[in-house]
């Protein structure tokens, strides 16, 4: 849970926000009676800085969110873990066909990476594993969407992009990050190139030159190129109006569909982000936020057979399936 403080400004055509906010919880305990649990530090931190700018037919609007929060349960000699670490960067222009037209030109851009190295069980640093580097950092994996095509936007409620030629990459900077894989050996962690011991064979499956090989001679490549046709959705409105007249829920949608012409388009990579706002007192509301997450090359840590005898972080292997992260935060907005 954050506590979030919230600001807005607008100065001619220009529409500014920011916000931070904070996470904090602990618990001591000093010989506990047995049951009784155990120590815990927990905290984080959000922010969000964004402008837009609309004039006329031409319109534009960028955004950075930046969340990362940690905890400590137990013993004070393991290292803290992580709970989020997400920066992701946004940016929209759209230039109207005409004054009137529902329709317009849109070029979109989406960088998502993370702010600190993480090791093996989500932990800051190298704990209990036969790991001694981390499994990500900074730029390691990053993946960035570049999106040219039509907008269409029929009210102040729903908007869509479609671009049919959009390029996606995933760029993974360390070697060390770029040569793991799954426990069989033929798939990276990250969705980067990865399989196979001809380099020729590895071009024509993937379109790009293998950076290296592992160990075991298996070439692997640092950037991924995909190719294909992009699909954005856009929601957001307000609902239930209270004897003053303002409405006490607010709602944005957000649903990004992906399809790679050059290697099996068929598999769709899916990202739904849903924002849910309770407005409860003056500047005073709850935030629910949800993300579906589905990326045919990008696995996800899984708990296959559901027993208790799970690896270091609770999941036991990686594989291919939906990632579902969900957040509530209390917010206090102040507007200028």
């Amino acid at each position: 849970m954050f506590f979030l403080w919230h600001w807005h400004v607008t100065v001619n055509n220009w529409n500014y926000n920011a916000a931070l906010g904070f996470d904090l919880a602990q618990i001591l305990l000093i010989s506990p009676k047995l049951g009784a649990g155990e120590n815990k530090i927990a905290f984080g931190a959000n922010s969000i800085l964004g402008m837009s700018y609309q004039k006329d037919r031409l319109s534009w609007k960028t955004g950075l969110n930046i969340i990362f929060s940690v905890q400590k349960l137990g013993r004070s000699e393991k290292p803290f873990q992580k709970t989020l670490d997400e920066i992701r960067l946004t940016s929209l222009a759209n230039y109207s066909f005409s004054k009137k037209s529902k329709f317009g030109y849109a070029l979109d851009f989406y960088l998502l990476t993370q702010l600190t190295p993480t090791f093996e069980g989500n932990y800051l640093s190298h704990y209990n594993s036969i790991l001694n580097h981390p499994i990500s950092k900074f730029f390691s994996p990053t993946t960035i969407v570049i999106s040219p095509g039509i907008s269409y936007k029929p009210d102040n409620h729903f908007s869509a992009i479609l671009s049919p030629l959009s390029y996606k990459t995933i760029i993974v900077t360390d070697d060390s990050i770029a040569m793991l894989s799954n426990t069989e050996k033929t798939q990276s962690l990250h969705g980067t190139p990865f399989g196979g011991t001809d380099r020729d064979a590895f071009f024509d499956k993937w379109n790009v030159k293998p950076s290296g090989s592992t160990k075991d001679g298996i070439l692997y490549a640092k950037n991924s190129l995909q190719f294909g046709t992009t699909l954005k959705l856009f929601y957001q409105n307000k609902f239930l109006k209270d004897n003053s007249g303002k409405e006490r829920i607010s709602i944005t949608s957000s649903l990004t569909l992906f399809s790679d012409y050059l290697n099996k388009p068929q598999n769709i990579d899916v990202e739904w982000l849903t924002n849910t706002d309770f407005f409860i007192y003056k500047g005073l509301s709850i935030s629910i936020g949800a993300l579906v997450f589905y990326d045919y090359d990008v696995l996800v840590q899984k708990n296959k057979d559901k027993d208790i005898n799970t690896g270091v972080n609770g999941y036991e292997s990686t594989g291919r399936g939906l990632s579902f992260t969900q957040t509530l935060l209390i917010k206090y907005n102040f507007l200028f």
